[in-house]
């Protein structure tokens, strides 16, 4: 189900009666698609959140086993994987104050939303990635071009993430 008909549909019988009146309809709804996309990046920091827990335990694996010499590039990757989690956790949602000379319509927003939603495409990626650096540290060989694997997805990633902007300039 869309996420704004989702909220539509658990609107309050009292909500619902302000909603129909005159130039709040369109503010609540405005206030409704801002909501959604942060409730979608909210799911996807939990997403990388899951992911950052086991990379995670892998670096443990790792210092476990002797392998001190690549705690900076296990760190390295767990930085940069908690640096877009806090990004995606504090980007902006759409919202312009009313003075503003660039005011985000709808269309904008909608626009912004399903931008955020496609970037769960790139988890797969992050995923095998993770996969394959667990092969490594299980096998203890290979583990510097594992962890560039997953530097690269991790890079990519955050490439997407920051061109989510165009999503609302470009439409």
């Amino acid at each position: 189900m869309d996420p704004i008909e989702k909220a539509k549909s658990e609107m309050g019988p009292l909500t619902k009666k302000l909603t129909g009146l005159p130039g709040i309809a369109a503010y609540r709804e405005k206030e409704m698609r801002r909501d959604s996309d942060k409730l979608v990046r909210d799911r996807l920091v939990h997403e990388l959140e899951a992911r950052r827990t086991r990379i995670n335990g892998l670096q443990q694996q790792v210092l476990s086993t002797g392998g001190l010499l690549l705690m900076d590039d296990m760190e390295q990757v767990t930085g940069r994987l908690q640096l877009l989690i806090d990004r995606i956790r504090t980007a902006a949602y759409g919202y312009a104050g009313f003075f503003d000379l660039q005011r985000v319509l709808e269309p904008q927003l909608e626009a912004l939303i399903k931008y955020d939603q496609a970037l769960f495409d790139t988890l797969p990626a992050l995923d095998s990635s993770i996969d394959e650096l667990e092969k490594a540290v299980q096998a203890n060989d290979a583990i510097p071009a594992a962890l560039q694997a997953v530097s690269a997805v991790l890079t990519d990633l955050g490439d997407k993430f920051g061109r989510r902007m165009e999503a609302i300039t470009n439409e």
